[in-house]
């Protein structure tokens, strides 16, 4: 296992799956600036590493996570958009990783932690998680969790979690896809696992492509996504004529 960052993030491989895991259970593991920055270093070496099939993003302890860390940035304006930039760069490192990222929700994804869900494309959680956005509880709206979130749920359920800072238990965020499987916590890291391995029998840069036109044509219009599409095929069918595997 690798520490990075003053032990904040871990990082293992189990077979071709990295594991990431989020390290200040005492803070429930709540994101600091460095942390963002470390995640997105290693998910951006990650995305090079053609022996990594897969990436699961999880939490030590209890907790998945329950947030941004904002206190840690300080008072001054520069402190906190320095904070909110480091944080927007590892959701974005997410997007732009190429292979599955799966979470392994562990515990209580709240806040900026179910922002980190919901950038994953695929979940396992605890059946004893809660996920929710309560930051209008305590003070806030969920300005940096909105960015994400907002495309995963319908209007009328994303603003009812917000305004009551209801919190859903697992079962109900697989039944509103936000996780795709729920089982006992004794399990989740080995199920997610399995579901970020699943494409290391495929081509890895067509599953790169693949994934990448997802996450590039989210916002794009059908004639842009279209034209996207067709440069992503024609990249495909290149790589399958030149072949090419797993390192």
């Amino acid at each position: 296992m690798q520490p990075t960052e003053a032990g904040t993030i871990e990082v293992r491989m189990q077979g071709h799956v990295q594991i990431l895991t989020l390290c200040r259970p005492e803070h429930h593991n709540r994101v600091t600036q460095a942390m963002a920055e470390a995640v997105a270093r290693i998910l951006e070496a990650s995305r090079a590493d053609r022996a990594i099939a897969g990436c699961v993003l999880t939490g030590k302890g209890g907790v998945f996570c329950t947030g941004g860390d904002y206190l840690s940035a300080g008072g001054t304006s520069e402190g906190r958009l320095a904070f909110a930039r480091a944080f927007a760069d590892m959701e974005r490192a997410m997007n732009r990783l190429g292979k599955p990222l799966v979470g392994a929700v562990n515990g209580n994804a709240h806040a900026g932690g179910f922002s980190l869900v919901a950038a994953c494309d695929l979940a396992v959680a605890s059946e004893a998680a809660t996920l929710g956005l309560p930051e209008i509880a305590h003070g806030l709206f969920p300005f940096l969790a909105l960015a994400i979130v907002k495309d995963s749920l319908p209007k009328k359920v994303l603003f009812d979690l917000v305004y009551r800072a209801r919190l859903l238990s697992a079962h109900e965020a697989r039944d509103l896809h936000l996780v795709n499987e729920v089982v006992p916590p004794s399990q989740v890291l080995s199920h997610a696992v399995e579901l970020a391995g699943c494409t290391a029998a495929w081509h890895p840069d067509i599953v790169g492509l693949g994934r990448d036109l997802y996450y590039n044509t989210r916002c794009a219009s059908p004639v842009e996504a279209v034209e996207q599409s067709r440069f992503a095929l024609a990249a495909a069918l290149k790589a399958m004529e030149e072949g090419g595997g797993r390192g």
